[in-house]
């Protein structure tokens, strides 16, 4: 068995020394291969990168892009140079757990026909302190103790937003036979999950197996804890744990569901046409079509209105299926 790490750096020279450290150091489980995609760093992660590649010759391997892919397409190319049976993502200024391969892949194994496997994670500052008793999934609004089991991962996708982040993602090798191209519109991790929540082949551990960095030059990270306060009402009627009661919590499910419609086409182009999918669009075009008449019994002059705004703007128009 092959392990894999498909790294993506840009400007990484603060945290790189550490997460390079974390890999490598791993308990029970040898990572075979680090493949490297820099993104024109103009920093110094190329030379602390070709330090650790002086030490670990046959393990790491750089690969300096000639033009700036941006984190999405950077992502793909390193996943498609990895020959490994599992690829582990790996962003360049978190910390892994010295157990993250042992236990993800006992996951793998206690799941049959599973293909991808995500985490939980604690969440950490600039000087590696855990910050307070939140975690990442916590961050993200993936209640996983509360929603009833078991989890539809693609429903939770579609209408919530990604939860599947991707530092905390490993796939199967076979998974690169179906998830490219990854599209500019869509972020890596948010693509894969998608595509395998729908083959009902990603599996998860409550585990926090990593240590997600919070610092001010991330890319893509958690949101600040007033903004998290401020959204919570809306994710929790978007995810079913509450129910909708003014115009505005209805407006706010409403539109999430036509997004998972939306998803769900994407999805279908992709990929053809299957009895999954077909199901599914046709229960979720119903369950969009029931809330429509829930809001026009309860609230019929904003409706309408809301209606009206909807043609003029040409959005959530239905069609046939």
């Amino acid at each position: 068995m092959m392990i894999s790490v498909a790294l993506c750096t840009y400007n990484g020279e603060k945290f790189i020394q550490k997460q390079l450290d974390s890999i490598l150091n791993q308990e029970n489980y040898i990572v075979d291969e680090i493949i490297i995609c820099d993104d024109q760093s103009n920093d110094s992660t190329i030379e602390i990168i070709n330090k650790y590649i002086e030490d670990y010759p046959k393990i790491i391997k750089l690969f300096q892009n000639e033009i700036n892919l941006g984190s999405t397409k950077n992502f793909e190319k390193a996943i498609k140079i990895c020959q490994g049976n599992y690829i582990f993502l790996s962003d360049q200024d978190d910390i892994w757990n010295k157990n993250k391969v042992n236990e993800t892949i006992k996951i793998f194994n206690e799941n049959f026909g599973c293909q991808g496997v995500f985490t939980n994670a604690d969440l950490i500052n600039e000087d590696d302190k855990i910050i307070g008793s939140s975690k990442l999934w916590d961050s993200i609004f993936f209640l996983e103790n509360e929603l009833p089991k078991p989890i539809d991962l693609f429903d939770i996708i579609a209408k919530n937003g990604n939860v599947i982040t991707g530092a905390t993602l490993c796939i199967k090798k076979e998974v690169k036979d179906f998830i490219f191209p990854f599209s500019d519109e869509v972020l890596h991790d948010e693509w894969i999950a998608i595509l395998l929540a729908i083959k009902k082949t990603l599996c998860y551990s409550r585990q926090n197996l990593i240590s997600y960095r919070i610092h001010k030059k991330q890319q893509v990270g958690v949101k600040s804890k007033a903004k998290l306060k401020s959204i919570e009402h809306k994710k929790r009627i978007i995810l079913g744990l509450k129910v909708p009661k003014s115009h505005s919590d209805y407006l706010i499910l409403s539109k999430k569901k036509w997004l998972k419609i939306i998803k769900l086409e994407h999805v279908k182009v992709f990929l053809g046409s299957t009895p999954y999918l077909e199901k599914n669009l046709v229960n979720s075009y119903k369950e969009y079509l029931d809330l429509q008449e829930k809001i026009k019994l309860g609230f019929p002059i904003k409706h309408q209105l809301t209606q009206w705004i909807d043609k003029i703007r040409g959005k959530r128009i239905l069609k046939d299926i």
